[in-house]
């Protein structure tokens, strides 16, 4: 398979006049990407980035982020994807981590890096010859470098084995640094792509924030010269003008983008007619929401669950098994799918022995698509993947037709009583409620039960609930010692990077909340 950098070229050469990356008010063409990746560069290599060398990218998503990770694999620097929402002390955590050579930073979040700069978090040890480039504006220090270089010959690329790092969401930890084998994430993208009928006619809509695994999203469009609009900072009002005025095709959303989409005033006065298909994932949308969404915009939908580890999707839930949950079992709608055709899944005993079907345990998954381990951590690698089999984490069961419905994440589950309870079971009863907009159960120490359920809810936009209500609710839905026995209405839900909830925060919240009354 041709590298990144060689369909870019080839993108450039044949379909020059094609658009690339769209953004509300800009517009590439692959003509006009392939001209600016090969002087970015150029400029890198002044800057002294070598093969191998990390290149930090600290944006939320636009045309930069598509073109800073073009160039980087044009001369084979590995690129690193921080989420912008991060406190300066996790930018910094993360940037001591993978030592890079140059930041690319957005001038919205150049005060982060500043502030690090400032307190001398990143002037100490190997990270002090940081080169920081500034973007986000027709004179910013990047685009007065790229100028410089656009008169240059075609740019001799040397790409390298490894393709980015990417730093998963740490939904359960402190994040931990992916390393992505060129030729393998490629790879995966163009399954991936494939599976979802891309075709050089697609314009697909980039919903999903590019820090880490979405990349994958916004360079979708790769492999047949197709389009990719970019709705940015995401606003449910600006998605729906980009699809009407762009005759977007297709889009992956975080059921958070979902639920504003369905909710926005101007759904109704919206041409939506072009979208050919739907994609959601990061976390669990429950099945009346799916149904919801299926009638609203009468289009095909795909469920897709990514795992960071696999470098992009290892199980869908196509658009015939929706409207197989719809017409007969209704019950798949709460399932990830099936794995994929290039994916081997088993479920196992806590001894590392498969379970029967229909039977509870860990998700373990294998691929030729698969990260080479964690990057400055070994010891991470032994805890993740044994006999090439990727340990997820998640418990799961799988039913005789081969659909895989994960349980939760083992660390989350809750022992309450001398009894187990998975999350997402509460989850799903009380994303019924109509009023309910997110929720997530952990878990809270207990002298009685020894973990409390504990859900935390945040409400849909106009509605109104109590938590006496919201536990009334469940009673009818699931098992007495499965229904909260405290509930709290947040107004925003902590999230990552890929719209995945945050489930650490909102221990960490509590743990300190139970020092500080301690003390």
């Amino acid at each position: 398979m041709l590298t990144f950098g060689e369909l870019i070229y080839r993108n450039g050469l044949y379909w020059g006049d094609k658009d690339a990356f769209v953004e509300l008010d800009r517009r590439l063409t692959w003509r006009d990407f392939q001209v600016r990746t090969d002087a970015l560069g150029y400029v890198m290599r002044r800057l002294g980035v070598g093969q191998g060398d990390r290149v930090v990218v600290l944006s939320s998503d636009c045309i930069e982020v598509a073109e800073t990770f073009g160039a980087c694999m044009k001369v084979g620097a590995v690129r690193v994807g921080l989420n912008p929402r991060l406190a300066p002390p996790e930018i910094t955590a993360l940037v001591a981590d993978c030592s890079p050579t140059v930041i690319f930073v957005h001038q919205d979040y150049f005060p982060v890096i500043d502030h690090a700069e400032k307190i001398g978090m990143l002037s100490q040890g190997p990270m002090r010859q940081i080169r920081i480039i500034e973007f986000g504006s027709a004179s910013s220090e990047y685009e007065r470098l790229i100028t410089g270089e656009l008169d240059q010959p075609v740019l001799v690329q040397t790409p390298h084995p490894v393709a980015m790092i990417a730093y998963t969401t740490g939904s359960t930890g402190l994040p931990k640094g992916a390393i992505y084998p060129h030729q393998a994430f490629l790879q995966s993208i163009f399954y991936i792509a494939m599976l979802e009928g891309i075709d050089p006619t697609t314009r697909w809509l980039h919903a999903m924030p590019a820090a880490g695994i979405p990349l994958m999203h916004l360079m979708r469009n790769i492999f047949h010269a197709a389009a990719s609009v970019i709705v940015g900072s995401w606003s449910a009002e600006q998605a729906l003008l980009l699809i009407e005025r762009e005759r977007t095709t297709n889009v992956v959303l975080v059921p958070t983008m979902l639920n504003s989409l369905l909710e926005s005033s101007k759904l109704g006065s919206t041409d939506t007619s072009s979208m050919r298909l739907f994609g959601y994932g990061a976390s669990p949308l429950p099945p009346k929401t799916i149904k919801e969404a299926m009638r609203a915009f009468g289009k095909p939908f795909l469920q897709m669950f990514g795992t960071t580890e696999l470098m992009g999707m290892s199980m869908m839930l196509f658009p015939a098994d929706h409207e197989l949950g719809l017409r007969e079992r209704p019950e798949i709608l709460a399932s990830a799918g099936k794995p994929l055709p290039f994916i081997a899944a088993r479920v196992l005993d806590e001894q590392g022995q498969d379970v029967s079907t229909g039977d509870t345990g860990e998700l373990v998954l294998r691929s030729d698509t698969q990260f080479s381990g964690y990057w400055n951590a070994p010891e991470k690698d032994a805890e993740v993947i044994r006999d090439g089999w990727i340990h997820t984490g998640d418990m799961a069961r799988l039913d005789t037709a081969g659909y895989v419905y994960l349980s939760d994440r083992a660390k989350f589950r809750i022992k309450t009583g001398g009894y187990n309870v998975f999350p997402t079971e509460v989850e799903n009863a009380l994303a019924e409620h109509p009023a309910v907009n997110e929720v997530a159960v952990i878990g809270l120490p207990d002298e009685r039960w020894g973990e409390r359920i504990h859900a935390v809810v945040s409400l849909s936009s106009g509605k109104e609930a109590s938590p006496d209500e919201l536990r009334d609710f469940c009673r009818d839905k699931i098992a007495t010692f499965k229904v909260p026995k405290t509930i709290e209405i947040w107004p925003e839900i902590p999230k990552g990077t890929t719209g995945k909830i945050q489930k650490r925060t909102i221990l960490e919240h509590y743990a300190a909340l139970n020092e500080k009354c301690a003390s």
